[in-house]
């Protein structure tokens, strides 16, 4: 009698285990590379809506920049406090006042600014609008505040900077001379505030 030999061939089961087998292998490497993909598009970006927000400036200047020569229209004349109003620039993010330096110079100085060495409070507004002559600088004024140091949309700061505690021994900015005053804030852009001060000082000046 003949023998059947056995066959070596898969039967659809065995087939069809082998074939699911790979389908599995095959969608999770997918899913791996996919999440892998998505993950590096958001980490991209991150990192481009960063570099775009330390990039951009969150601050601008609202109006004119003002030096003030109060009490030193005499000889030699100076100036000895600059004001500016800053506000938020169209979408930029808030602004910790507590955090920002500000970074002064002209020809013979070169001072750097921050809020620590300016006051001793926790606040840099100076209460009433009123600028000790201890204080470096601090927000003599602004407009709807509500009641922190944080700059926010529709809210306007107007800083005062005392040249008198910051510049040389000559205290303040002599008439004719170039400045210039950079506010850093902790994010975004510093913003340059390039002036001059006019020949013949009043005891309030437009600096252009």
């Amino acid at each position: 009698m003949k023998k059947f030999q056995k066959s070596e061939a898969f039967t659809g089961l065995e087939a069809a285990i082998v074939l699911i087998a790979f389908v599995v292998v095959a969608a999770v490497f997918s899913y791996v590379v996919l999440g892998a993909g998505f993950f590096t598009t958001q980490k991209a970006q991150q990192v481009v809506y960063s570099g775009v927000q330390q990039a951009s400036s969150n601050l601008i200047i609202i109006g004119e920049t003002y030096g003030s020569a109060q009490g030193t229209i005499t000889s030699p004349p100076r100036i000895n406090a600059i004001l500016f109003t800053v506000g938020l620039a169209a979408g930029g993010s808030s602004v910790d006042m507590n955090k920002t330096v500000f970074t002064y110079q002209n020809r013979s100085v070169l001072k750097t600014i921050d809020f620590s060495s300016g006051t001793s409070d926790t606040d840099p507004r100076c209460s009433g609008g009123n600028m000790p002559s201890t204080y470096q600088w601090c927000i003599v004024t602004s407009q709807n505040d509500d009641g922190d140091a944080a700059l926010e949309r529709n809210e306007q700061f107007t800083v005062q900077v005392n040249l008198s505690a910051v510049t040389d021994t000559t205290g303040g900015l002599p008439p004719s001379e170039d400045f210039t005053l950079t506010v850093r804030p902790d994010i975004g852009a510093a913003l340059p505030i390039h002036k001059s001060a006019p020949g013949g000082l009043t005891p309030m000046n437009v600096l252009h």
